[in-house]
């Protein structure tokens, strides 16, 4: 035991020495023994004998498995690891052998990148009976630097073609070609690592929270619907399992499906088993595991995991449960990826063109906090989307560069000028420019409050369409120096204490995640370059694209939230709101901002946003537009907008009495008119909210 304890702190020592860049490139959060262990109970079974990582790190994952093994007396026969970094590797390998040699097991690490096709044969195995695996989570913006997604891409679908003709084949061959360009490498990670799973066999993997609100990761729900049998999915609580990760942690254990099974699409099987979904609470933790506290006495991991196979589930220190309804899953995907190319490939037919057997309805997707509230005949009727209300939704303005396009105004001179400042970058730069050149922009949350008091927004965008700097203008542009001219055709050169402030920006470097790029050079700011051979304006590398509707909504809202979900309405004048925030608009106009707002500030949205968000790390709720496009509202009267309208007018930056004229609006229909039907829900949605909140921050809420 002593051994052991060494080479886990060894492995200790050498993450703590990593650095961080190298950590960030490589997406390495390393997992950990306790954590692990929790992970190897779950999915370790009596018939278990060989075991792959294939995102082998420097071993936690196959230490604790080599460790539940040990402690459910189950002999493992074979342990095999994969490890992109040498130097990770042979630490890794050095741990296993000496943990295996305990048992007289076979284990090796093998030092290759996991999506080279050559790697199957260097396995002992094509298929095991658990593979394990800490996915690296690397967006795609920072491996676009090194390399793009299609070697990834193509070294997935190569080893698919390896594995053994079956109808799972063709559908992990067509998942791994449909997966979205934008994804992060934990998706293809995780279809390399379900593949190489025994049919019977298990799947135990830690993933990202965002597993089941980004688009890109449809592909991941579907797969684990159509090939697997989700057993157990567990979820950490604030402040969480990794320290330094953005955003929470899922467990997830599933057992593979036989062919015969996979064969059968989703929309055609009478019935898809749900599974219990833990919350580990850090109440949970004790003697240096995290569910000791709640099961006192030896092994605690192997306590837990019987708790849960037993499937009496009682109350418990730190542990909460709720049910991962496997029917309601498909309904939500269904709503979502019926568009899809490869969910109607895979569904063998337009989805929802017939009645399959268990063709969900949108009504399904309703999240299960606000779903237990509604009676039968209620959830009976037919909700819509925003957009089939009128509402578009979208992301706010993105430069690619704010610290160069935002400045700061400080002083009106008269005669159309301001007064500027630029970012600490550049020293804070102060300049004066033509008020022509910038409109108001709303930055970040902290600016809302000058907002509610009345406070003009002092957040400036540069705008310089049809301006340009002397030496970026050929012979054959026609151009002014008469640049208060407004409505002239030509392009206008720049002022020249803006001019010297650009040839400062395209000089300076940023550092940090863009290893020292000058401003111009940076991936989202290149692309605002055009030539205007096309007809078009001509563009340089500080002109920023036209502005869209989505840019200067009607409504916004911010995109990650500490406290309470908060809409807010944009002024009468309205300026541009930032990336930080989701954006509301209604292309007929027939939504008003103040309308807007009222609406998705109602008790039945603001629950909404709770139960569907996505909680972060930190404790605070990460509310993206693909969030609000999931939302369903009830039925609305023909003059709902109307009185929204007035209603959200008289609404500031809290909720007030008026809300309960809104929720009257808004929960009409689903109570049929009744006052009292309406506030009794009115309360249940708003202890949903509250109570997501406080579970999500770990704050005790007064009865």
């Amino acid at each position: 035991m002593q051994q052991l304890d060494f080479i886990r702190a060894q492995a200790r020592v050498y993450e703590q020495h990593i650095p961080q860049e190298r950590r960030k490139r490589l997406g390495q959060f390393f997992t950990g023994v306790p954590l692990g262990k929790i992970l190897a109970h779950l999915a370790i079974h009596d018939e278990t004998r060989t075991v792959l990582d294939p995102m082998a790190g420097h071993g936690d994952l196959l230490d604790a498995a080599w460790e539940a093994a040990a402690e459910m007396g189950i002999a493992l026969h074979q342990m095999e690891g994969i490890e992109v970094d040498r130097e990770t590797a042979q630490l890794a390998s050095h741990r296993l052998k000496q943990l295996c040699r305990l048992k007289n097991a076979h284990a090796r690490i093998i030092t290759d990148d996991a999506f080279n096709p050559a790697m199957l044969t260097t396995l002992g195995n094509n298929t095991y009976d658990l593979v394990i695996a800490n996915p690296p989570y690397v967006r795609y913006q920072s491996r676009k630097k090194e390399t793009t997604i299609d070697p990834i891409r193509r070294g997935l679908m190569a080893i698919m073609q390896e594995m053994p003709d079956g109808p799972s084949t063709s559908v992990w061959s067509e998942l791994a070609r449909s997966y979205s360009g934008l994804a992060d490498l934990s998706v293809p990670a995780w279809l390399l690592a379900s593949v190489l799973v025994k049919p019977k066999g298990r799947l135990a993997i830690v993933v990202p929270a965002t597993w089941r609100s980004r688009d890109y990761a449809d592909v991941i729900r579907y797969l684990l619907l159509r090939c697997f049998e989700v057993e157990a999915i567990v979820e950490d609580q604030q402040p969480g399992w990794f320290s330094d990760a953005l955003v929470r942690t899922h467990l997830i254990i599933a057992q593979r499906l036989e062919d015969a099974a996979t064969a059968i699409p989703v929309g055609d099987r009478n019935d898809i088993p749900s599974a219990p979904w833990l919350m580990i609470a850090p109440e949970a933790a004790a003697r240096g595991s995290l569910v000791g506290g709640a099961f006192r006495g030896g092994q605690p991991e192997l306590q837990f995991a019987r708790w849960i196979r037993s499937g009496q589930l009682g109350k418990r220190d730190g542990l909460s449960v709720r049910e991962f309804n496997a029917h309601k899953e498909w309904a939500e995907l269904l709503e979502r990826a019926q568009s899809k190319k490869w969910l109607n490939v895979l569904e063998g037919q337009p989805v929802g063109s017939t009645l399959r057997v268990t063709m969900p309805t949108r009504n399904d997707a309703l999240p299960s906090a606000i779903s237990q509230l509604l009676t039968k005949q209620m959830k009976g009727l037919t909700y819509s989307t925003l957009q089939q209300l009128g509402i578009e939704i979208g992301q706010g303005l993105r430069t690619g560069c704010n610290v160069f396009f935002y400045v700061t105004a400080l002083d009106h001179l008269g005669r159309g000028d301001v007064v500027v400042e630029a970012a600490g970058l550049f020293g804070h730069r102060r300049f004066s420019l033509p008020e022509t050149v910038v409109q108001k922009v709303l930055r970040r949350q902290s600016e809302l409050k000058a907002y509610w008091a009345g406070t003009q927004l002092a957040g400036r965008v540069l705008v310089l369409r049809g301006w340009a700097l002397p030496e970026d203008i050929s012979e054959n542009d026609s151009c002014t120096r008469n640049w208060d001219v407004l409505n002239d055709s030509g392009i206008r050169i720049l002022p020249k204490p803006l001019a010297e402030f650009i040839r400062l920006a395209a000089q300076t470097r940023l550092k940090g995640g863009n290893e020292g790029l000058l401003i111009p050079e940076l991936s989202a700011v290149r692309t605002n370059v055009r030539t205007g051979k096309d007809g078009s304006s001509k563009r340089f590398w500080y002109t920023l694209p036209d502005f869209a509707p989505r840019h200067r909504p009607a409504a916004f809202v911010p995109r990650i939230i500490q406290d309470t979900p908060w809409v807010e309405a944009n002024a009468a004048d309205a300026f541009l709101v930032d990336a930080n925030f989701s954006t509301f608009w209604a292309d007929s106009g027939s939504w008003s901002g103040a309308a807007i707002k009222a609406l998705l500030n109602s008790s039945w949205c603001r629950a909404y946003m709770e139960a569907t968000g996505t909680p972060m790390g930190g404790g605070a709720l990460k509310l993206e537009a693909t969030h609000l496009r999931r939302m369903l509202l009830p039925p609305l009267p023909k003059d709902a907008i109307a009185h929204l309208h007035v209603a959200g007018e008289s609404l500031n930056g809290s909720i007030n009495s008026n809300i309960e004229s809104i929720n009257s609006i808004v929960l009409n229909a689903i109570c049929r008119n009744n006052a009292k039907a309406i506030k009794r829900l009115e309360c249940a949605l708003s202890e949903i909210a509250i109570n997501l909140s406080a579970s999500r921050q770990r704050m005790r809420v007064s009865s």
